[in-house]
Order: structure tokens, then sequence, then C-alpha cells
């Protein structure tokens, strides 16, 4: 009787996931800031640009959830000596799992952690030692539910590692936005 009852309520679990799992996508936008081009007389690196990102999930019950995101962190020009004038530009592609802790029948805090996959693109005398840089991603943040389909979210995002200049020192980079989310 006890292993019927155990199968019964693990196949209800089982059977009670999918009622809840959802797809979602989002687009957000932001401030990003990529830090680390701090060398004497050059000016322009460490500073703050538009941020736009797109998303996707699958949030398979109300706590838990996985995300696939590309942030394009912008383009900042860098002044100085000959050999570190031009620009460059940063971007990055993670995949996370996502905690959901509602507060409110509409407002609910995030969490994020998973890896990020980023990449500088530099052009002109920018030298960046070893670019495309995998780091580790962090996030928080808050969300409102409009409706059980549209909701926004804020949110602070730590990209983790983009690239180890010749000099030794590393670049990181990390985002703040507000986004829309759509859940189908």
């Amino acid at each position: 009787m006890k292993k019927i009852v155990l199968v019964t309520v693990l196949a209800s679990a089982f059977a009670a996931a999918p009622v809840f799992a959802q797809g979602y996508v989002g687009l957000g936008l932001g401030s990003s800031r990529i830090s680390g081009f701090d060398a004497p007389g050059v000016n322009g690196g460490n500073t703050n640009k538009g941020l736009v990102k797109v998303y996707g999930g699958y949030q398979m019950t109300p706590n838990w959830g996985a995300e696939v995101q590309y942030s394009d962190l912008g383009r900042r020009d860098i002044t100085g000596p000959a050999a570190t004038t031009g620009s460059f530009s940063g971007s990055q592609l993670s995949l996370a799992g996502t905690g959901t802790l509602p507060l409110t029948s509409g407002f609910s805090l995030l969490g994020k952690l998973g890896v990020s996959a980023n990449r500088i693109n530099t052009s002109g005398n920018v030298v960046v030692g070893t670019g495309n840089k995998t780091g580790v991603l962090l996030g928080i943040g808050a969300a409102y539910s409009f409706t059980p389909t549209l909701s926004a979210r804020v949110e602070y995002e730590d990209f983790g590692l983009m690239a180890k200049l010749n000099n030794g020192s590393t670049v990181r980079a990390n985002g703040y936005s507000v986004s829309l989310k759509y859940a189908f």
C-alpha cells in the first residue's frame, strides 16, 4: 500500500508540473559598465553606455526556471597615447538558472546564477591581450506582473570577466536594466 501511495504522489507531482510550466521572452534596455581600462592617460574606457538585451526562458515551477540571454553592452571610444586610441564594444550570451520568490500576487524577487560567454571587439589601436572570456553571471532583481502573461522586470547583472589586458589588468562588465516579459 505504501508503494502505491508513493507512486501516486510522485506521478501527481510530475503531472502537475506541466500545468504551471510556461515559456517566455523579453526585451530590456538599460545601462552597462565595462571597467578595467584604467591605464594612465587613457580616457573613455570606464564609461557607462546603453545596454540592450533579449532573453527567453522556461519557468518550470513558480520558483525555478532557466533562461538564455544576449546583451549588447555598447561601444566605447578610447583616447590616449597612440597605442591606445580607438574603440571597443562588448556583448554577452548567457545561460542561467533562475529563482523567483513571490511576495504578493503581482510582485516577486528574482535571482540568476549561470555562465556568460563574454566578447570584446576592438578597432583602432586598442589592444586587448585576451578577449572572449567566460564568466560567472550573477543577477538580482524584482518583477511585477500586470497580467498572467505580461510583466516588467528591474535587474542588476554582473557578467564577470570580459578580457585580460596586455598590462595584466582584468576587464569586467555589469549592467542595470528594465524589461518587459511576455509569457506564453
